[in-house]
């Protein structure tokens, strides 16, 4: 593993610390699990997004109520 510098203030360095030390990380491990944290939220955003453009047709919908209504019981 390559190690690198990256310029962040002061402040986000020591909140950065902070929060790796409450979790019991690395300042790296944090930054990593931010990260994935951050693309999964992004992810499942598009995800909305998507299926809010692409609502279901009339028959899917008629053919959900039927299976969610009581007359399987």
């Amino acid at each position: 593993m390559t190690i690198t510098t990256i310029k962040v203030d002061s402040t986000t360095r020591d909140r950065l610390r902070s929060y790796a030390a409450r979790q019991g990380l690395t300042m790296d491990a944090a930054l990593r699990q931010m990260t994935e944290v951050a693309e999964r939220e992004q992810r499942l955003a598009q995800l909305r997004t998507e299926i809010e453009a692409n609502p279901p047709d009339a028959s899917y919908v008629a053919e959900l109520k039927d299976w969610e209504s009581d007359a399987w019981t």
